[in-house]
């Protein structure tokens, strides 16, 4: 074996190499630490910021360092201005409060861009139309048997049944048509 890979230890290397994922806790410590939401919404700012710091397994980011990097590369607004105020000792209990504030302000602006006319709906005043009684109504699909003259088959053209009450599929008519049960 010595004269196709060289020694063991060789041969573990190389298959380290070739098949162990790159290290990158540099790149994603150097990412976090330069980290900005751009024109991300809050939540994937967030998403991004769990992921790098995930990365970073030796050599660990104080947490004081991970809340300061976070706040400070959020987009100026109300969600940063808020947490500067609040400034939360973990990461994330500043993660938590960022998207309470960001799904405050998504509502807010919700029901400020309602148009007033929308906002509440009109009463009308009583003698307009009335609401339909339901009460009575029956399914969509059900039939009801009315009188056995009253109904045509329309696939022979007799009277007395319908054509959805045949066991067997349709032949070619000849003489009476003959009904088949269900």
């Amino acid at each position: 074996m010595s004269y196709l890979c060289g020694t063991y230890e060789v041969f573990k290397e190389e298959l380290r190499q070739a098949f162990e994922p790159p290290q990158n806790e540099f790149k994603s410590r150097a990412q976090f630490l330069d980290l900005q939401q751009g024109k991300h919404d809050v939540h994937a700012y967030v998403q991004r910021a769990r992921y790098l710091v995930s990365n970073i397994v030796t050599n660990l980011i104080d947490e004081a360092t991970k809340v300061v990097t976070f706040i400070k590369g959020l987009k100026d607004g109300p969600v940063k201005t808020y947490l500067f105020r609040e400034y939360t000792s973990t990461i994330e209990s500043a993660i938590t409060l960022a998207m309470q504030e960001g799904f405050s302000l998504r509502q807010a602006k919700l029901h400020v861009n309602v148009p007033r006319s929308m906002s509440r709906p009109m009463v009308k005043p009583s003698g307009g139309p009335e609401p339909m009684d339901l009460s009575s109504a029956t399914a969509a699909g059900s039939q009801q048997r009315r009188g056995p003259m009253d109904v045509r088959c329309f696939q022979r053209g007799n009277n007395g049944h319908y054509a959805s009450e045949y066991a067997a599929p349709v032949q070619a008519a000849k003489g009476r048509c003959r009904v088949g049960t269900r």
